[in-house]
């Protein structure tokens, strides 16, 4: 289609005309190369996510959310339980909390996470 043809394509459609001047400043500030390369980005998206990644991305989601919760769960507990002392426990008594075995198994699991954390280092 040549120039002409375009032009005359421009005269008989009052929309595309509209259109072409809504996108003129997208074009002279280079934003429209933008709306471009995100498109192709979302293109390329498109194709990695095969149902495999998809999977594999549901899982982490699914991880994520569990732990979360649990830890949620956890300091709402301990918040509970605290605010239920009406005075702060001495440091006897902070020590006499790893008796507990539930204690000691939650300060093991706080000193794994410190050792894996130290090790990616």
């Amino acid at each position: 289609m040549e120039v002409t043809d375009t032009l005359a394509l421009l005269g008989e459609n009052p929309g595309l005309e509209a259109f072409l001047n809504k996108l003129q400043p997208l074009l002279d500030g280079g934003r429209l190369d933008n709306l471009v390369d995100l498109a192709s980005l979302l293109s390329d998206l498109v194709d990695l996510l095969d149902a495999a990644m998809v999977e594999k991305l549901s899982v982490q989601f699914e991880h994520a959310t569990a732990l979360s919760w649990n830890l949620g769960n956890a300091v709402r507990l301990a918040k509970a339980q605290t605010r239920e002392q009406p005075d702060p426990p001495s440091l006897y008594g902070l020590l006499s909390m790893l008796r507990d075995p539930y204690t000691r198994q939650g300060c093991a699991l706080v000193l794994r996470v410190l050792n894996a954390i130290g090790k990616q280092d």
